[in-house]
């Protein structure tokens, strides 16, 4: 009796354990099964979101750029949370158009050049040596009052063309200009076109042509340091040009090709200080044999002329704005 009871006793604890772990394994998987479930749930919801650091730093470096951002969709053709579209002002259509006409309006370094070879001269006047602005076909050429002073024979050379004798038609020794009229038996090919100084502003792009150490029709290119520097009463476009002895007289010419200067002077005992005389100075002054006395360069101030000298530069004697 005792070995049955214990017997039973030990059958009813087996089958105790077994209904425990039984009822442990459901729970455990029922656990697993549950985290599984959430662990997938969360993926969903993480892969469902954008990565807005990662794209807010690539759009970033678009605009920078300069580049157009596109919006993002996703492949259902819905815009995802978070992810906003581009501007619209950096991809309205006709900005691409504005852009393409600007550049093909403007030309190229190369056609700049030749554009201001083909408007200037050389000047020879004795021993002395400088360049010259052809302003008419008929053979019109402005120059630097200084490069012809007190000489007796002088010569022209428009660009492609013989050299030609050539007259003062007038002066002015405040402005230290000259218009010279050359003998030359046909209508020359090229004139500049002339522009204002006016229009001007610090940074622009410009180039000089002229005959630095008798070097004839050299181009030096540069921008502008100060538009409208006043000196000695006289109001000068100051350039960071590398000009040069022979310089004097030469066309100072902005980015579309235009004359919008004469190149004067520079500094002695100074690098990148060169200064123009605003062409609409010139074209005031000689307005009777230009045919441009309603000019809209006629409207650059007269009044600074009057004004007390100013010299900000005391090292600037009269001697040296020779260039020639």
């Amino acid at each position: 009796m005792h070995f049955a009871s214990s017997a039973r006793k030990g059958g009813n604890s087996f089958l105790g354990s077994r209904l425990v772990g039984s009822r442990l394994a459901s729970r455990a998987l029922a656990i697993n099964i549950a985290l599984s479930l959430a662990s997938f749930a969360l993926g969903a919801v993480v892969v469902s979101q954008p990565p807005l650091a990662s794209d807010a730093r690539g759009a970033e470096r678009e605009l920078v750029s300069g580049a157009l951002v596109p919006a993002r969709t996703s492949a259902t053709g819905v815009q995802p949370a978070g992810v906003q579209p581009a501007p619209a002002v950096l991809s309205a259509p006709g900005d691409a158009a504005r852009g393409a006409r600007t550049r093909e309006a403007q030309p190229s370094w190369s056609q700049l050049a030749a554009r201001a070879q083909s408007c200037t001269a050389a000047v020879r006047a004795d021993l002395n040596y400088g360049a010259g602005v052809v302003v008419d076909r008929s053979g019109l050429v402005l120059t630097n009052l200084h490069v012809i002073a007190n000489t007796h024979t002088i010569t022209v050379t428009p660009f492609g063309s013989e050299p030609r004798p050539a007259r003062v038609l007038d002066s002015d020794a405040e402005l230290d200009l000259a218009l010279l009229s050359a003998n030359v038996p046909a209508p020359l090919a090229d004139a500049a076109r002339l522009g204002s100084a006016a229009a001007l502003a610090v940074g622009d792009e410009v180039l000089a042509v002229g005959s630095p150490r008798k070097m004839y029709f050299s181009v030096s290119r540069g921008m502008v340091s100060f538009p409208n520097r006043l000196l000695e009463g006289v109001e000068y476009v100051q350039t960071d040009l590398p000009i040069n002895e022979g310089n004097s007289g030469g066309p100072l010419v902005d980015r579309e090709g235009r004359v919008v200067g004469i190149v004067s002077f520079i500094l002695r005992e100074s690098q990148g200080l060169s200064f123009a005389l605003p062409i609409d100075r010139a074209v005031a002054r000689f307005a009777a044999y230009l045919g441009h006395s309603s000019d809209p360069a006629a409207k650059v101030s007269q009044s600074t002329a009057q004004q007390p000298t100013a010299r900000e530069l005391p090292a600037r004697e009269p001697h040296a704005r020779r260039t020639h």
